[in-house]
């Protein structure tokens, strides 16, 4: 455990990144805290519909919502949607914006914020979600949050047939058990990931913009 943290310590203050572009990416939006002008907003909605929806912690929706601005992404997914959901279309209001869930009541929750997000679009699925087709219907992968759903691996399996350059994929728990974290290990020697992003108990996956491939923990406390 010491020597996690010493790595994590180390990480966090940029050392070991080897690429400018990964240093910047670090830095300037993993470990940004400066204020971003949708902040105010995500905490006034998270204060009214963070009873009715999933959620995560404020520093998380502010991480999801840095990503979204930061990838600009034409079309962001995300599986076991929630109030992250509109964190990120908050961010990248021109991107589609296609959240899948398996619960009913989450689906029929999120719709009273649809009259402000009109770019989001809500499935709700059972089990496995039928992801090919949907990834067959948009070519590539941009951005895929992977949230409050126990099928992770699956999503992944069916996402790395279509990433391309800059394409992002966020892991939520992927410390959620020895299962899990067996195959977050997996993922990071995995041969078409480029550079891993551990921040603890979420994952980032980047694929096609970096020339240098490896993992970087990092502590996104100061």
């Amino acid at each position: 455990m010491m020597g996690e943290w010493l790595r994590r310590r180390r990480n966090s203050l940029g050392y070991g990144v080897q690429s400018p572009g990964d240093f910047y990416f670090v830095q300037h939006v993993l470990r940004e805290q400066l204020p971003y002008y949708g902040y105010a907003a995500l905490k006034e909605m998270q204060l009214k519909y963070g009873a009715c929806l999933p959620h995560y912690s404020e520093a998380t929706n502010r991480l999801l919502f840095r990503l979204a601005n930061y990838a600009h992404p034409d079309t962001i997914i995300e599986v076991g949607a929630g109030l992250s959901t509109f964190a990120m279309a908050m961010a990248c209001p021109t991107a589609r914006s296609i959240a899948l869930s398996s619960s009913v009541v989450c689906c029929e929750a999120m719709h009273p914020l649809l009259a402000e997000y009109p770019q989001v679009e809500i499935k709700c699925v059972d089990g496995v979600p039928p992801l090919d087709d949907l990834f067959n219907e948009i070519e590539a992968v941009p951005l895929l949050h992977i949230a409050h759903t126990p099928y992770c691996r699956e999503i992944v399996d069916a996402a790395l047939a279509h990433v391309v350059g800059r394409t992002l994929i966020v892991i939520e728990g992927i410390r959620d058990g020895r299962e899990k974290r067996d195959w977050w290990k997996s993922l990071q020697v995995d041969s078409q990931v480029e550079v891993v992003y551990d921040l603890g108990n979420i994952g980032l996956l980047s694929f096609g913009n970096s020339y240098h491939k490896g993992t970087y923990w990092i502590n996104l406390k100061e």
